[in-house]
């Protein structure tokens, strides 16, 4: 039964109501998968609502936040599937779309990483997969360049074509978990950069990428982030100089270290001028602040929290 080729981990932070729904699409197709839920310490009652409605889900129940990548490896140790499914708890699952990137996924002669289409609540196309980080694209966020050219995105029309990628996002992915053997699990050193650092070890060690727009999900996006700008913001940030300090040279470290100085005293100037026009660009601001004080602390000590 094609189903128990699978554990599905979900790692849930104070997103209750998005998780319960997540797990009834999972079972509306899958209602004897094994499901991994790694709280990571939610203040919002999820931990008791797993456990009344849901009580053959397998639930770890970190009491402190374990980040993206330590709560996700928490479940990977524990799964007795040939296959693993990451998948985010803003997530719902449609059209049978886990049989199908299961199906594909059994296709493929070689190790891979496969990533669903995903879609925007309204069903829209969101983009969800890119290209390996570049300098150039930094300095192009720091002066706001970016919304004019979107050179990490492969274009829209690509993405309702089956290809191989640089990099997948980690809201779903599914691959063997004789994968993880041969390239590691997941660096959880890292936050917001954990896909695509998989990814890269992936294809650095042979491995494919591979976009499959034939199986589509729902993404709600940034459900947690929205409830943190501190985290989202400034592991978004030091994540980025963290990979090109773990995989460039020291030139290309150098120089995105500088532009994200620049990108944070910018927009803490830029938000604080706005600041007083809503609550989120508050926090945004908030964020920005705490962000500079964690860009030191990693440039001089190489602080390594990433929550």
């Amino acid at each position: 039964m094609i189903q128990d080729k699978i554990s599905i981990i979900i790692v849930s932070y104070n997103v209750k109501d998005f998780l319960f729904n997540c797990i009834v699409s999972v079972q509306k197709y899958f209602s004897e998968a094994e499901i991994i839920v790694v709280d990571n310490n939610s203040s919002d009652g999820s931990v008791e609502m797993l456990k009344q409605n849901f009580p053959l889900v397998k639930l770890i129940d970190n009491k402190e936040n374990k980040g993206f990548s330590g709560a996700n490896n928490q479940g990977i140790v524990i799964a007795r599937s040939e296959n693993i499914l990451l998948l985010n708890p803003d997530t719902e699952v449609i059209d049978g779309a886990l049989n199908k990137m299961i199906s594909f996924l059994e296709t493929q002669k070689e190790l891979c990483i496969v990533g669903p289409q995903l879609l925007n609540t309204d069903k829209t196309l969101q983009k969800s997969c890119w290209k390996f980080p570049k300098v150039i694209e930094i300095i192009a966020e720091t002066f706001y360049l970016h919304l004019l050219f979107n050179s990490k995105y492969y274009s829209n029309k690509k993405q309702e074509t089956v290809f191989e990628v640089d990099a997948l996002s980690g809201a779903a992915l599914l691959f063997k978990k004789e994968l993880l053997q041969k390239i590691g699990i997941l660096d959880e050193n890292l936050f917001w950069m954990e896909d695509v650092d998989l990814c890269y070890r992936n294809k650095k060690s042979g491995g494919s990428n591979i976009y499959f727009p034939e199986a589509k999900i729902i993404h709600h996006c940034g459900q947690s982030i929205k409830k943190n700008y501190r985290v989202a913001i400034s592991n978004q940030l030091i994540s980025k100089l963290k990979f090109f300090k773990k995989y460039k040279k020291y030139f290309s470290f150098f120089f995105s270290a500088n532009f994200i100085f620049i990108h944070i005293i910018s927009r803490i100037i830029i938000f604080s001028l706005i600041s007083l026009f809503s609550i989120t660009l508050r926090k945004k601001c908030d964020a920005y602040a705490y962000t500079f004080i964690t860009f030191f602390k990693y440039i001089f000590t190489g602080y390594k929290s990433v929550i």
